[in-house]
């Protein structure tokens, strides 16, 4: 697992800045950033590795960013520790952080299953893919089944996923997971790993059954539907069915970027409409507009 940033003592990676703002700040002067490889070899250079070690040092932050601001919002919340100049939690959220009260919970809700999954110790392998998957989305992904049965049960379930399907598990994969889960077998690893092994299969089954399509209709298709689906339709889904439009608008980025070569990055933190996609599996029912700085809590902080 990597180390989190050093917070008040907390450990930190040898020779890596201290605080975010160190983080940013040592990637040197926004005039002067690198625009371009240094040199045309394969290996990198002394003064490449040393920026890269920076840059994957502040990448590496907003793994721990989102669970550190849900346990803390707790923490502030239980202990009533706005109290001093804020009348109420949702004052101070909003007041202080410029995040809606709704958002400050979804960090709550999902800050214990993040520290479960960084702190488990699988072997294998497995903890390094964990520290470099496990995003605000996966970890939201998850909350359903902690809130349903336990945290353990969603430890189990991740590990069962990361240990067949390695760093391509995504936060799709991880809402179809959960949702497949039987009852009986939440909370049971034997039994989890199992009907995780089983949920992927089908998958499987139903790539298999799916006849491959003509090239030339699909291009058709894609040009057709890349005309169609303009950002007023798109809007127009969201409204009448805000969930099944999310997911399926997840699942078709991920099916075109992986086969067209266009890369894309999902992420981790949610903009008013719950949409930064690999933010996570949202709640219909929590659909207030989340500001700016909402984003930049689960970015800096996601």
């Amino acid at each position: 697992m990597g180390k989190a940033i050093n917070v008040g003592g907390a450990p930190a990676a040898p020779g890596r800045p201290d605080n975010a703002i160190e983080l940013a700040r040592s990637l040197g002067d926004s005039a002067r950033l690198p625009t371009k490889q240094l040199t045309d070899t394969p290996a990198l250079i002394a003064q490449e590795k040393d920026m890269l070690v920076k840059c994957e040092s502040a990448i590496e932050n907003l793994r721990f960013a989102f669970w550190a601001a849900g346990k803390a919002l707790q923490v502030v919340r239980d202990a009533r520790l706005y109290r001093a100049q804020f009348e109420t939690f949702e004052e101070y959220t909003q007041t202080k952080w410029d995040i809606t009260p709704q958002y400050a919970g979804k960090l709550i809700r999902t800050w214990r299953v993040a520290e479960a999954l960084f702190q488990a110790r699988p072997g294998g392998g497995l903890e390094t893919i964990v520290s470099s998957k496990l995003g605000y989305g996966h970890a939201w992904a998850l909350v359903p089944l902690v809130e349903k049965h336990s945290v353990q049960a969603a430890v189990y379930l991740y590990l069962g996923l990361v240990k067949v399907k390695g760093s391509s598990v995504t936060a799709a994969l991880v809402q179809g997971a959960v949702e497949a889960l039987p009852k009986a077998s939440a909370g049971q690893k034997a039994k989890t790993e199992d009907a995780v092994i089983a949920y992927l299969a089908s998958l499987e089954d139903e790539t298999r059954s799916t006849p491959a399509a003509d090239p030339a209709k699909a291009v058709r298709a894609l040009s057709k539907a890349a005309k169609a689906f303009d950002a007023g339709t798109v809007q127009a889904a969201l409204a009448h069915d805000p969930k099944r439009a999310r997911t399926a608008v997840k699942s078709l980025i991920e099916a075109l970027s992986s086969v067209s070569g266009v890369e894309v990055t999902f992420l981790e933190g949610e903009t008013s409409e719950d949409a930064q996609l690999e933010g996570g599996s949202p709640d219909a029912t929590e659909d207030a507009e989340e500001s700016p700085g909402e984003e930049a809590a689960a970015a800096s902080a996601a």
